[in-house]
This record gives C-alpha cells, sequence and structure tokens, in this order.
C-alpha cells in the first residue's frame, strides 16, 4: 500500500487509515468503519452536537404531531443538493425510508410508515411512542430517488430489481462533502470534494488551512508499516486507534506526527446473567471485587484511561458505578462467593471468557480476570476467536461464554439510548445481549425514557438507571480509554470536537495546511 500520495509533496491529498470499507450502500453499513465513511458521502436528516444533542442538517425542524411521539413532522430545509445538481425532496426522504425499511437498515425498524405531507415534510408513524426518534435519524442517509432507480439491475426486490446495490458500490447517491471517486470494498475508497455541498467549505482563518480536495480511506494494520508510511509522510491520518502502549510511545516519538485524542471508548466485559456460574448474582459480585482493575488500567492512564461505566464519563448525566467496586479485594469476593448457590463446589464449575481474536488489549483484561479467579481457586479458560465466530456466538443464551470483552465507542444513534435501552431493555441488539437479565423496574424506566420529551428530565432518569445496571453485576467496567488519532502536523482538525463515531472522520471538519506539507517535504 506504500507509495499511495506520494504522487507529489504537495498535493491536495490526505490519506486516512483505519477505514475499511466493505458496504457502502446505506441501506447494509452497520460497522462504524463504514458509517464514518458514509457520513463524507452522505447527508443525515440531523446531524450530532459536540453537547450530545442534535441540530438540523437536511431537516431544519422535527415536531411530534399533536404531541403524539408515535407520529413525527419533518421538516426539510429548501435549496440542498445531491451531487447531480437535484433537489432533495419529501419524496427522496420517503423512498429512502421504504428503501431502508425494506433492506433491513437506516433505523426504520421503528417505523410502521413514512409519507410525504408536501414537497417540504416528511410524517413518520412509529409502532410505538418514542421521544428519541430524532435522534436516530443521524443515521438517516437521504437517498437520490431517480439517480438510483437509473442504475438498477435485476434483483430480489419486484420492479425495483436490486434497488442499486451493485451500482452503489462503486458510486454513491447522496449530498455529502465528498462524491465517491472510485472503491475497492476492504482496500480502498476515494473521494473527491463536493464544491456545492451546501454547508459551504468556510476557512479557518489561516489562508494556508485550506479544504482536502480528495481523500483516501484505507486499512492497513500491520505496525511496520504504518509506521513507515507515517514517517515517508504517505500516510497523513490515521484514525484506527488499536495502537499497543508500545507502538503508541514510537509514535508520539515520531518528529512532525502528532496524537490527538478525538473521542473515547468504553472497554467492558459483559456477563452472561444465565449460564452457570455467571446466572448467580453473588458470584458475579465475587468476580468484581476479585478484578484487579488497576493492574489492567494503569499503563493507559498517561494515555488518558479512566475508570468506565455505563455512560462515557464525558456524556450528561454520567454517574459512578458504585456499588461495584473499583478495587481489587479478595476478602469481599470470598465472601460473596460463600453466598452463592456454587460455594460449596468451586472446583466443580468453569468460567470461559472470549475475546476478539488480534485484540490484545481485550486479551490482557481476561487473562488478568483468569489470575485473579484462581486467586478463589475458580478455573476459567480464556480464547480469542476470529470476528465472525466470536460476533456469532453472541446471539444466544446457550452459545454466549460467560464473559465477552467488547468496545463501544459513542453512537451517535443517540448516545444515551445507545448505552441504555439499547443495551439492557432485552436482546435488542445483537452485541448488547449478552447478559440475558431484565429486571421490571428497569425496563419500567427504560421506556420511561422513551416517553419524556424533555430532555433535562431524561437525563434526571438515565441518573436513576445507571446504579441499578450496576447493582446487579450484569457487566465489568473494566475501563474508558480515549481514541488516539495520528496525524501529520500538516493536517488540521477535527475544526469542531463532535466526540461520537461517524462526524469524527468527515473531512468537511479537517483541513491541510500546504505551506507546511512543502516545507515539510522539502526538509
Amino acid at each position: 500500500m506504500l507509495g499511495w500520495a506520494a504522487v507529489g509533496a504537495v498535493e491536495n491529498v490526505v490519506v486516512v487509515n483505519g477505514e475499511p470499507v466493505i458496504l457502502t450502500d446505506p441501506s447494509q453499513a452497520w460497522d462504524w468503519y463504514d458509517m464514518q465513511v458514509l457520513y463524507n458521502l452522505y447527508s443525515p436528516l440531523v446531524y450530532p452536537t459536540a453537547e450530545g444533542g442534535i441540530e438540523p442538517h437536511i431537516a431544519s425542524a422535527w415536531t411530534p404531531v399533536d404531541g403524539d411521539l408515535a407520529h413525527w413532522e419533518v421538516t426539510l430545509n429548501s435549496g440542498y443538493k445531491f451531487h447531480d445538481g437535484s433537489e432533495i425532496t419529501a419524496d427522496d426522504v420517503v423512498w429512502s425510508a421504504i428503501r431502508y425499511k425494506t433492506m433491513g437498515g437506516g433505523g426504520m425498524a421503528g417505523v410502521s410508515c413514512v409519507s410525504a405531507k408536501d414537497p417540504s415534510t416528511v410524517v413518520f408513524t412509529l409502532g410505538q411512542p418514542n421521544a428519541v426518534f430524532p435522534e436516530t435519524l443521524t443515521y438517516f442517509y437521504v437517498l437520490n430517488k431517480d439517480l438510483i432507480m437509473a442504475n438498477i439491475e435485476d434483483g430480489d426486490y419486484g420492479g425495483n430489481g436490486d434497488y442499486g446495490n451493485a451500482w452503489l458500490q462503486t458510486h454513491d447517491a447522496g449530498s455529502g462533502p465528498y462524491v465517491m471517486a472510485s472503491h475497492n470494498s476492504g482496500v480502498a475508497l476515494e473521494a473527491t470534494r463536493f464544491e456545492d455541498y451546501f454547508l459551504g467549505w468556510a476557512g479557518t482563518g489561516n489562508s494556508d488551512e485550506v479544504p482536502i480536495d480528495r481523500v483516501i480511506f484505507m486499512m492497513e494494520a500491520e505496525y511496520s508499516t504504518l509506521l513507515l508510511m507515517l514517517k515517508n509522510r504517505e500516510l497523513d491520518l490515521d484514525a484506527n486507534g488499536g495502537w499497543s502502549l508500545g507502538q503508541l510511545a514510537d509514535i508520539v516519538d515520531l518528529e512532525g506526527v502528532r496524537v490527538n485524542y478525538v473521542w473515547s471508548e468504553d472497554v467492558t466485559v459483559y456477563l452472561n446473567a444465565t449460564l452457570p456460574p455467571t446466572d448467580d448474582e453473588h458470584f458475579r459480585k465475587a468476580i468484581l471485587h476479585a478484578y484487579d482493575y488497576d493492574a489492567v488500567m494503569d499503563p493507559y492512564a498517561p494515555y488518558g484511561a479512566v475508570e468506565g461505566s455505563v455512560l462515557l464519563s464525558a456524556m450528561a448525566g454520567h454517574t459512578p458505578v458504585e456499588p461495584q467496586p473499583r478495587k481489587k479485594d479478595l476478602e469481599k469476593a470470598r465472601a460473596e462467593l460463600a453466598l452463592s448457590k456454587y460455594a460449596d463446589r468451586l472446583d466443580e464449575v468453569t468460567l470461559v471468557g472470549h475475546y476478539c481474536g488480534g485484540l490484545t488489549y481485550e486479551e490482557d483484561i481476561l487473562l488478568q480476570l483468569q489470575a485473579d479467579m484462581a486467586g478463589l481457586g475458580v478455573t476459567m479458560e480464556v480464547a480469542g476467536p476470529l470476528w465472525p465466530q466470536y460476533s456469532g456466538e453472541c446471539g444466544t443464551p446457550d452459545t454466549t461464554p460467560n464473559f465477552t470483552v467488547w468496545l463501544f465507542g459513542p453512537q451517535s444513534w443517540p448516545a444515551h439510548d445507545f448505552y441504555t435501552y439499547q443495551f439492557y431493555h432485552g436482546p435488542n441488539w445483537i452485541f448488547s445481549s449478552h447478559w440475558y437479565f431484565e429486571d421490571a423496574e428497569l425496563i419500567r424506566l427504560l421506556e420511561e425514557t422513551r416517553a419524556t420529551t424533555d430532555l433535562a428530565e431524561r437525563i434526571e432518569l438515565y441518573e436513576r438507571i445507571q446504579p441499578m445496571i450496576a447493582s446487579h453485576a450484569l457487566a465489568l467496567y473494566a475501563y474508558e480509554k480515549p481514541k488516539p488519532y495520528v496525524s501529520q502536523d500538516y493536517i488540521v482538525g477535527p475544526l469542531e470536537q463532535i466526540e461520537f463515531i461517524g462526524p469524527n472522520v468527515n473531512m468537511h471538519n479537517w483541513r491541510i495546511n500546504l505551506t507546511l506539507k512543502e516545507q515539510i517535504a522539502g526538509d
């Protein structure tokens, strides 16, 4: 992959690593890698803000019809255009919603009907009231109906053929700040700047800092290759952030390269509450007391790691996860074990913990836990199956091991709801159904959050919910670590720090200093 950017010393091009784009059809894309690239090609109806709310984007307003949270009227801005110059209308939004619903994407699972009231107004009818529905529209990318229908092939959707799926692998039908130029699935996607983007291309006040004309999203995981690319100025921005501690130390020492922590992630171990012996709450609490948090978190502390919890520490309403202990205490662990139904047969039980193969920081957590449980006389097996097997086994209680380690960044779909309702209101989402545990009062409060329109009141509910979740010992919150972005000094950004997956790699939010790039190239 070396040499992609080395075609001109001061060419206005930025190579971004960490985005192995595979699914470029918004109706299929779901991984955050895909989502971050789609934020460049497409425009969502609303946009997440740095404060954690949403602001107008394609949509200028959103209102419940007559106060009914199951009916939402969304008004579109006028004059906003797709890449082909055609204007975005309510018809495009309705058609996009139907396409999402038909193909199973776009967050439309809870939508039962969508219609155009007039050319600039769309009405969404939901299966049940939902106060946070407007926030889910941060991932509703509006598609160009006429352009896609002009490029359909034979497929499974009747008169809609393949709904343009094949064509969308190498083209886009969006209105975002960049236009797809080429795409080699899983290798690289190239995009060029859309000069007529409706938000414009305002400067930073420094005449040397200009919009980025061409972006190449790529994926390279080999550390030695990435380090060489950074040294040779062939890699401009790494947004993957999966560096080991030793690698990050090497990168920090590179001349002309800086590390910027753009957003934080929760590294969490989830406990299957139906599988012996973690089906016993006392046993689960013993695990939390036995774990040596500091041993795993302390090495990351110089890079901004802090204690983990249900919500990220920067989110409004964040509360510590007490009564979960934060220090290793084997005496308390033994006391909880003595209260468990497995107290008299610890030698008969075996804990199983899985992490995603290749992620050493996840493996480190389980190996520490394995050592800690051995101190209690409990056997634990640790394995790291690769992603397809790892994600697949977490779909049912019987196939999910006692422990699964997950890294969750702040989704803008929407963040508070993502970390609470989506995780703890039953098996709504495959990666948040690992504990298989239900608490009637917790579920009632979670449902109340979706019936509460006032944000301050909703935050108060989240504050009540967090200690309830922690009290059942459903998860071990290992730590929260910032996401390190590595960039050349001539790359400027992000101009606005929006701590959500998607907007942080929207290259409209970045600039390039070509004068500085030329100086560095000449050194």
